[in-house]
């Protein structure tokens, strides 16, 4: 009994010292190209929501540790907050180290240039839906983040939706409106590379809509993209010539519209009239079909990624859609190229990194809308435990290609 009760103690005592680990970092000034001393890091919990478990700093070294007990399979992420800028990296399960890599920010990085501009339309009686596509290029030197990038509406747009990619990944990301009038600004950084972003909102239409953008950057190029069954007219002034639209070539029989050699206080002004609702390959072939399953009941043009450009009611929907599918998902993103309406990422980009980023970033936003009352206890429920679920197959699936 003795020998039993011994083995016993022996047996707990080597579980709990299992259980028990030191998770270490280091976190790197991609800016100074040196350690990054003094950053708030946090460790959360991704078990039952985002849930803090511990926080410190990083010493002169840029090093940081957490003493944690946790469970083979629990999932964390790391958290480092440097002058504004969140930064996250996700503790794969069964590992005990992490790196970030961080950068400076200011708020107007210079080298910041707008490479191009997009207004996507489509219209049925009574309302047109646009989509207004930016994409921005940092080649900061050295690298700088800049915290938000800002942008304006039409007078009387109805915000759908917004994301944000970069390296492939969409993430939500919906505007937030300025003090001044019509101006707003995405609450996600750019950093250095390439960001894409996407803002879908919706006119009341009665036929024509006579536009006259603002910038807020001055874009190399500025694209207007319309189905064939709709009508472009430039206004009085603007030089518009026809063209080949280079950020989604899925999209078909659509006319494309761009205006070049833009400068400071160039003024755009055009006019779109006319129905028409926006196809690509795979709608064509539902539409012989004779049908249309797309979400919006056609308002909205099929995108290979999910996005605001395919979702009607993307608060719950969208998260939900991506659980649903996430198995799919997985399969066709390590077979597919990136979505061309996306920034074109490094060949290096690891895929499965950035899917895991993704579904990281839903997750954040999953709890911004539970802190704000957009979701009910039930609504959060149901997404929180589909998320958690596909989540968790990520980090494995990452786990097992290391």
């Amino acid at each position: 009994m003795k020998h039993f009760a011994f083995l016993l103690v022996i047996l707990i005592a080597g579980s709990l010292s299992a259980a028990a680990q030191v998770l270490t970092g280091a976190v790197t000034n991609g800016t100074r190209n040196k350690p990054a001393a003094g950053d708030d890091v946090i460790l959360l919990s991704l078990t039952k929501g985002m849930e803090e478990q511990a926080r410190t700093k990083t010493n002169a070294k840029g090093e940081f540790s957490f003493n944690m007990a946790r469970t083979p399979q629990a999932m964390y992420l790391v958290r480092v907050h440097h002058q504004d800028v969140n930064y996250h990296e996700p503790v794969l399960p069964g590992t005990n180290s992490v790196k970030v890599t961080v950068y400076d920010s200011k708020t107007t990085v210079p080298e910041i240039k707008l490479i191009d501009q997009s207004e996507v339309y489509q219209a049925k009686e009574g309302s047109a839906q646009v989509v207004e596509l930016f994409r921005v290029s940092n080649t900061s030197n050295p690298p700088m983040t800049q915290p938000t990038f800002e942008f304006y509406l039409p007078e009387g747009a109805s915000i759908q939706g917004g994301q944000a990619v970069a390296n492939g990944t969409p993430i939500k990301s919906s505007p937030v409106p300025l003090l001044e009038k019509n101006k707003y600004f995405f609450s996600y950084p750019v950093r250095p590379g390439d960001t894409h972003f996407e803002v879908v909102y919706t006119m009341p239409y009665r036929g024509s809509l006579h536009m006259a953008p603002q910038l807020g950057m001055v874009p190399d190029k500025f694209y207007v993209v319309t189905p064939k069954s709709m009508r472009f007219a430039p206004g009085s002034g603007t030089a518009f010539s026809a063209t080949d639209w280079p950020i989604d070539v899925s999209l078909k029989n659509i006319d494309t519209h761009v205006s070049g050699n833009l400068q400071a206080g160039s003024q755009l002004a055009f006019e779109v009239s006319g129905t028409g609702v926006l196809q690509d390959d795979a709608s064509n072939q539902q539409s012989a079909a004779g049908e249309d399953n797309r979400p919006g009941g056609g308002m909205a043009p099929p995108n290979e990624k999910p996005g605001p450009l395919q979702s009607s009611q993307w608060v719950l929907l969208g998260i939900l859609v991506l659980c649903m599918a996430a198995g799919a998902f997985f399969v066709y993103y390590n077979n597919q190229p990136v979505a061309a309406v996306a920034a074109t990422p490094s060949a290096h980009v690891d895929r499965n990194t950035a899917l895991l980023d993704a579904m990281k970033e839903e997750m954040f936003s999953l709890e911004t809308d539970r802190l704000q009352g957009k979701l009910s206890p039930q609504e959060y429920e149901a997404a929180k435990s589909a998320l958690d679920k596909t989540l968790q197959r990520a980090m494995q699936r990452q786990a097992g290609t290391k």
